[in-house]
């Protein structure tokens, strides 16, 4: 399992930001990332549509997003995590302050 810490800059709504825009994407019938679960406002899961696993994203009340990766094959779960790093980079990039990994 894999542990991103993401802390977006001072007034930065980011995980409301990301969720949505997963959404609009998902709507469109594109994307690779789906959500399943219960929606709520403050975690989500996401899989991936070609990769077996899961993203758990948690919010903070600070807006501090935490997001837990985990996949059965550790080849998958590095592609996972870079999969969800691109879009992290490719749709929020400039409210983004910085990104910790942890590995576990």
């Amino acid at each position: 399992m894999k542990v991103v810490e993401i802390m977006p800059h001072e007034r930065t709504r980011l995980y409301g930001m990301l969720v949505a825009k997963q959404a609009a994407i998902q709507k469109n019938g594109r994307g690779t990332y789906v959500r399943v679960g219960r929606a709520s406002g403050k975690s989500a899961r996401w899989t991936h549509k070609k990769y077996r696993g899961s993203v758990q994203l948690e919010r903070d009340p600070s807006e501090a997003i935490t997001a837990r990766i985990r996949a059965a094959p550790a080849e998958n779960e590095r592609k996972l995590l870079s999969s969800f790093l691109d879009f992290i980079d490719r749709h929020s990039q400039d409210r983004v302050a910085t990104i910790t990994i942890r590995y576990r």
